[in-house]
């Protein structure tokens, strides 16, 4: 990553809390540079529209002094942003940085207004020790320096709620190009699969009537359940699971005993809201870069857990495992993880995760996001992707 690209993540991730940043220290430092000038800037002209004084001695006295007073309001400002972060939760952190609602705005502004207030004050008081004088006790009670303090109040607080509308349609933006991408990635491998199914039931009618006919039956029931899904922006984890179970009954026709499955959730998770056919694609590498080429065959287990307001959906096979299907790995398998990847980013921020991991035998993979009732409003997903 340049230079360029560098300084623009660290702005862009300067009003955001996280307990680890990508950006290294000394883009921070430069963003905080150009905070401290930037506050030194606004109470300069604040002092400018106020005293209208027009001697050069005056514009140097007052520029150091301002930019001294800048450089304690922006060390202050950033302490307590850093504080908070050590302090809070992560998930904490993750709902008031990634929420789509007024508290990452209310939580930054009223960080932003007392480090400015805390800033100001320490900066009075090293000033007072730069010139012998207590201007702090001279100048607080100052009418003027009163309405200096509360126009710059003002001014950070409007640039705070301007960024964040920013940052929301930067956001916006960012989902509606994942959306275009991933139903564009969605019809080149939806195809492969129905393909696939139309031929293994044309190979069956002359040799296995009753075994086509019941898979056209479950096909059309997959199609019927996931076509429906498409359409909607949330879906629920019942229904996600009983296309899993129709995919996967699919699946068991096609292989035979070489195929188990089994799905445990209970009744009450299975109103739980997540976006449509974010689950599909797990159950499909289970089956096809798992338990497929393991010449046995094999199990898939699907379950399901909440735990701290979070929903863990796991999906577990005793297939080949990650090594062994690394070897025979197919476009399709890391496009539909970095997929997920994506839906989860753009919905959930960093409140939602997908961790692939190896088991003794087989793989296993987790997929976390915020656990959200029936019934409670969200926002577009991308849409869905197998």
């Amino acid at each position: 990553m340049d230079i360029r690209n560098t300084l623009k993540q660290a702005l862009r991730n300067s009003l955001i809390l996280k307990k680890r940043r990508e950006e290294p220290l000394w883009a921070r430092l430069v963003v905080g540079a150009a905070l401290a000038l930037a506050v030194a800037l606004v109470l300069m002209l604040a002092s400018v529209f106020l005293m209208a004084k027009a001697e050069m001695r005056w514009w140097t006295s007052s520029l150091s002094n301002n930019l001294l007073l800048g450089i304690c309001a922006a060390a202050a400002m950033l302490l307590l942003m850093r504080v908070c972060e050590r302090v809070l939760p992560q998930a904490w952190l993750s709902a008031l940085s990634a929420g789509p609602d007024w508290r990452p705005l209310a939580l930054m502004s009223a960080i932003l207004f007392a480090g400015a207030a805390l800033g100001v004050r320490a900066g009075y008081v090293v000033l007072g020790q730069l010139y012998a004088y207590d201007m702090w006790k001279k100048l607080s009670g100052a009418p003027m320096v009163q309405l200096k303090f509360a126009i710059f109040a003002a001014l950070i607080l409007a640039a705070n709620w301007v960024w964040w509308q920013f940052r929301a349609k930067e956001k916006a933006l960012a989902q509606q190009a994942a959306e275009s991408q991933l139903r564009m990635l969605q019809a080149q491998i939806e195809p492969h699969f129905l393909f696939n199914t139309l031929a293994n039931v044309q190979s069956l009618i002359a040799t296995d009537a009753p075994r086509a006919q019941l898979m056209l039956e479950t096909f059309t029931d997959y199609l019927r359940a996931s076509l429906g899904q498409m359409r909607a922006s949330d879906s629920t984890l019942g229904a996600e699971l009983e296309t899993a179970h129709n995919y996967l009954l699919l699946m068991q026709i096609r292989m035979g005993s070489r195929l188990t499955f089994s799905i445990e959730a209970d009744e009450t998770l299975r109103q739980a809201l997540l976006p449509p056919l974010l689950l599909q694609p797990l159950v499909e590498n289970a089956v096809h870069h798992g338990v497929g080429p393991r010449l046995e065959g094999g199990h898939v287990r699907l379950g399901a857990s909440v735990r701290d307001g979070t929903l863990a959906i796991v999906v577990d096979d005793d297939g080949v495992g990650i090594g062994q299907a690394r070897r025979g790995v197919h476009t399709g398998n890391g496009v539909a993880l970095i997929n997920i990847r994506t839906r989860l980013e753009t919905r959930f921020g960093a409140r939602a995760a997908l961790l692939i991991e190896p088991l003794a035998q087989g793989t296993r993979a987790t997929m976390t996001l915020p656990f959200r009732p029936a019934g409670q409003e969200t926002v577009k997903d991308p849409g869905p992707v197998s």
